[in-house]
């Protein structure tokens, strides 16, 4: 993997040692050797949990995965979890790990249509666990009351609030059933937040999903100019998943770079742009930190399984990797426990598959690529090497292109 930057100077990098090295350099190293995928039958890692207590939503985002344009997922339905179901699914995660403190994610749907379930999650939980046990909250914000704002700050509740920019672009997308945007009425709870609990703001989880990067600009811009959003950056800033049903676009290196390049140009100009620095400090995060070292034999399979550390319960009780895999996978119930032969097949198949494509692969230290890419065809899991490819190069040129330019 190559890159050129502006000033003409030429870098690579060395995927066997995880260097970039000044100039043209093509050494010869050997393929990647994967170590056989052992045999799992436990999960010693996971103190996350993940509970989707609901299947019900009040928005129809235009882009969501439950929206019914994504294959294998589900659609919005009736199905919730109720206190009954959360005494179980507390009795399995006492039975199941030993790690403090246990991490509870409650999800949906949009979990507040079931706010007495929140509560019983938080009081339940407390008198299992007590200060042992942390609650966060994933929400849209549109019934985010302020009484309820309260609640959830005296519980020690983190919440993790979704906002897709300021008024005109979130609205374009987070709409309700009658086609509404909701931003006003999540601008109100983030302004209520920063106003009655200025320190309980900074614990504030934002989730911004751009469904158009091409409106990037524009957003940072309108986001900077808001006296109540200027200074909070968001946690994640999330792409689109990839929607075969829809069609994903082939990415072109050229195309992607220019994009990038005139987000960088801009974020020169106005270094004080909280939304920029934040997707640019996401760009680059992975060549920052990756790790630099010379393999020796064989190498580990990079796989969640069996190293994750989280699960996800679905509203019918049944357990999931993480909450990203398709409905169509899961690996067991909280009350049969996880079903080993479905969770080895699964981390099999995506071994099998990643074994043939990733020996010689110059992205493959620094791949995204995870478990849900098994629902995927071999056509289609060559578009998305191409596109990891195409993505992690870029950014490679972004970290060297800040080095140079001293804005790392």
């Amino acid at each position: 993997m190559e890159i050129e930057t502006r000033a003409g100077n030429i870098y690579s990098y060395d995927r066997w040692t995880g260097e970039i090295l000044a100039g043209s350099s093509h050494p010869d190293r050997s393929s990647w050797v994967y170590a056989p995928q052992p045999y799992f039958d436990q999960l010693p890692d996971v103190d996350s949990f993940l509970l989707g207590l609901t299947e019900q939503c009040n928005l129809r985002c235009t882009y969501c995965c439950y929206s019914g344009s994504y294959s294998g997922k589900r659609t919005h339905g009736p199905k919730s979890m109720c206190t009954e179901d959360i005494d179980e699914i507390f009795d399995f995660i006492g039975s199941f790990t030993s790690r403090r403190p246990i991490k509870i994610f409650m999800y949906g749907g949009e979990p507040l249509l079931k706010h007495s379930v929140v509560q019983y999650v938080v009081e339940k939980g407390r008198e299992r666990w007590g200060e042992c046990v942390d609650f966060t909250l994933s929400c849209n914000g549109t019934t985010l009351t302020h009484e309820r704002i309260d609640w959830l700050v005296s519980n020690k509740v983190v919440i993790a609030l979704s906002i897709d920019g300021t008024k005109d672009f979130h609205d374009l997308y987070r709409k309700d059933a009658k086609g509404e945007g909701s931003y006003s009425k999540v601008y109100d709870a983030i302004s209520y937040i920063k106003k009655a609990y200025p320190e309980y703001i900074k614990e504030l989880v934002l989730i911004m999903t751009v469904a158009s990067f091409d409106k990037f600009s524009g957003i940072a811009e309108a986001w900077h100019a808001d006296p109540v959003l200027s200074d909070l950056s968001p946690t994640m800033i999330n792409s689109l998943a990839p929607n075969f049903n829809t069609g994903v676009p082939r990415a072109d290196y050229d195309v992607v770079k220019g994009f990038f390049d005139s987000l960088l140009d801009l974020y020169e100009q106005h270094p004080d742009w909280i939304l920029l620095s934040r997707l640019l400090e996401l760009c680059v995060s992975s060549w920052k930190d990756r790790p630099i070292f010379t393999p020796s034999g064989s190498v580990p399979m990079p796989t969640c399984m069996p190293t994750n550390t989280k699960l996800y319960i679905d509203s019918s009780l049944q357990i999931g990797v993480c909450e990203k895999i398709s409905d169509q996978f899961r690996i067991g119930d909280v009350r049969g426990g996880v079903d080993w032969e479905s969770a080895n097949a699964m981390v099999q198949q995506y071994y099998e598959q990643r074994k043939e494509r990733c020996t010689c692969c110059p992205a493959v230290r620094m791949c995204n690529m995870c478990l849900t890419a098994i629902e995927h065809t071999d056509e289609q899991w060559d578009l998305l090497c191409h596109n990891e490819r195409v993505y992690m190069q870029v950014y490679m040129y972004l970290f060297c292109e800040m080095a140079e330019r001293g804005l790392l």
